[in-house]
């Protein structure tokens, strides 16, 4: 497995010894990580992703997707809570139990509001998992092995994952996982706060549903080995321009309204699976967007706009637009330098093509706005 462990342990000056002995292997396993020769345990891979304070999936590289490389940012949290909640009761290893806990405390995620729409909180099932597996006798190193149900538990969400066409591993496939281990601690610590199983299956689905995205249909980020999307290369002088002249237009118009957020294309927001989406232009609603994030909303744009390169096939930016919509973009709109045409593009419409001297207007977002399109080309300076 491709990494960049190598890449991150010297910028922090560390030897691999010095790493081995951070992490408790030998200085062989460091090198053979390093190199491709090994890949290190699930428990290892998230030892390695908390030390350098860095998503397991940008470390671990591969072609082919592990299961933890899958995982998102939620997820990632409630396994780290889980070996938390291991190392307060001195149990050096990862069980259903553990994973039920992680999932809980982890608070945000949807199997976090599963629990909560159940009545299940992190006392009474802390409570509950002592009186059944007691205090261990401490920890000794940094490997949190899951265990046998443990594994089982996250075999069955990436089943669930699959299940659900889903290309990657939230809380809600772990939660649907942990339930699958009828025979595990979780299962039986949930018996004992009166859960019905039925109840929490739905509401967790119900959750999922709530999101209206099927994360496998689509993909619109710029990933230059695939014909379909758009290459990484920058933009060109032209496109650049006259993406900077949309956004003071718009800008100039929303922001003294105060109606939302206008945001360029070194923003974007955030997928399921965590993945950062970046269209060139993108607006959020106030009403939608009602806390502007640190880092990236949680939350599907209401419109972007894309502009066309000279690097790049129309078709290919045609697609991206429609997966756009396909996620629940509300408008989206592709500006061609070349035709000198902007394409206004609405869920279950036909594309509306401007040419100059017409006017763009978007009235379901900004009502009495409007832009000719001829003001969008750079002018020509004598």
């Amino acid at each position: 497995m491709h990494n960049r462990l190598r890449l991150l342990r010297t910028q922090r000056n560390w030897s691999q010894a010095e790493l081995a002995k951070i992490l408790g292997v030998s200085r062989q396993t460091i090198n053979a990580i390093e190199v491709g020769k090994y890949d290190p345990s699930l428990s290892l891979a998230f030892k390695i992703a908390q030390i350098f304070r860095c998503p397991l999936p940008f470390i671990f590289l591969s072609e082919e997707k592990s299961m933890f490389e899958r995982f998102t940012a939620k997820a990632y949290r409630a396994i780290v809570l889980a070996q938390g909640e291991g190392e307060r009761l001195g149990h050096q290893c990862v069980g259903t139990e553990q994973i039920l806990i992680g999932l809980i405390a982890e608070g945000n995620g949807l199997a976090a509001k599963a629990f909560k729409s159940s009545g299940v909180n992190l006392e009474a099932a802390q409570t509950e998992v002592e009186k059944i597996i007691g205090r261990g006798a401490g920890i000794q190193g940094v490997e949190y092995p899951f265990t046998h149900k443990g594994k089982q538990a996250l075999d069955f969400a990436v089943e669930e994952s699959q299940k659900l066409g889903h290309t990657f591993i939230g809380t809600e496939h772990l939660l649907l996982g942990v339930l699958r281990v009828t025979d595990g601690v979780a299962v039986q610590v949930l018996q004992k706060l009166n859960v019905n199983f039925d109840n929490l299956r739905q509401e967790i689905l119900k959750e999922i549903k709530s999101l209206g995205i099927v994360a496998a249909t689509i993909n619109p980020s710029r990933d230059s080995n695939r014909e379909d999307d758009l290459s990484e290369s920058p933009p060109d002088f032209t496109s650049g321009e006259i993406s900077t002249r949309f956004c003071a237009f718009l800008f100039s118009w929303v922001e003294p309204r105060k109606i939302g957020y206008i945001i360029g294309s070194k923003g974007g927001f955030q997928l399921p699976n965590g993945d950062i989406v970046a269209p060139r232009i993108s607006f959020f609603s106030r009403e939608r967007l009602k806390r502007v994030p640190r880092t990236y909303p949680e939350l599907v744009p209401d419109l972007v706009v894309e502009i066309k390169s000279a690097f790049d096939r129309l078709i290919s930016v045609q697609k991206t637009i429609q997966r756009f919509l396909d996620m629940g973009v509300k408008v989206a709109l592709l500006i061609d330098p070349d035709s000198q045409t902007v394409s206004v593009y609405r869920p279950s419409s036909e594309v509306n093509v401007l040419e100059n001297g017409q006017k763009l207007t978007v009235s379901e977002l900004f009502p009495g706005w409007e832009l000719t399109v001829s003001d969008l080309w750079p002018p020509a300076f004598d």
